[in-house]
């Protein structure tokens, strides 16, 4: 009798944990359109959205001109920046690969100075699912706090909006 207890505490723990593995799988935020195998310092979930999970930390040596794309005002202090800048929407939702689920239009622009000595993650876009509509390809930088008082943040402009098509 104590073996098959055994066995059935065995069991029972395998079964529990495949069943706690599982749930990340399922309910995972995003499809992804490319494997994470990371060389960027960022959790997982932050470095897949740079091609081949590939970034590298540079500190601000002097304060320097980011570029945030954005449709609500809940969105406008994001951490996801660029130095790109683009005349319409439509460029920036193909080369920065906003999956138009996720609700950004991109539909404003502002200006965002860094100050020297800020530590950013750098790199380039990854694609995201479908590749054929949101391929990426621009030049993107993570900052870890977009909520540091020494960020200076401009007043959002509008951008030329075309109609964005995904077959």
């Amino acid at each position: 009798m104590k073996f098959k207890s055994a066995s059935a505490c065995i069991g029972l723990s395998l079964l529990s944990f495949s069943v706690s593995s599982f749930p990340r799988l399922v309910n995972s935020p995003q499809v992804l359109a490319q494997e994470v195998s990371s060389s960027c310092p960022l959790p997982s979930e932050i470095a897949i959205t740079f091609l081949n999970s590939k970034c590298h930390e540079v500190k601000l040596k002097s304060p320097r001109i980011f570029y945030r794309y954005y449709s609500s005002s809940q969105n406008k202090y994001g951490r996801y920046l660029t130095t790109n800048k683009y005349k319409t929407n439509v460029e920036v939702i193909k080369n920065l690969a906003l999956n138009q689920s996720w609700g950004n239009e991109a539909t404003m622009i502002e200006r965002v100075t860094l100050p020297a000595g800020t530590t950013t993650y750098q790199g380039i876009v990854g694609p995201q699912t479908p590749k054929g509509c949101y391929p990426g390809g621009a030049q993107q930088t993570f900052i870890q706090d977009s909520k540091d008082l020494n960020i200076k943040w401009s007043e959002g402009e509008n951008i030329v909006v075309q109609k964005f098509t995904c077959p």
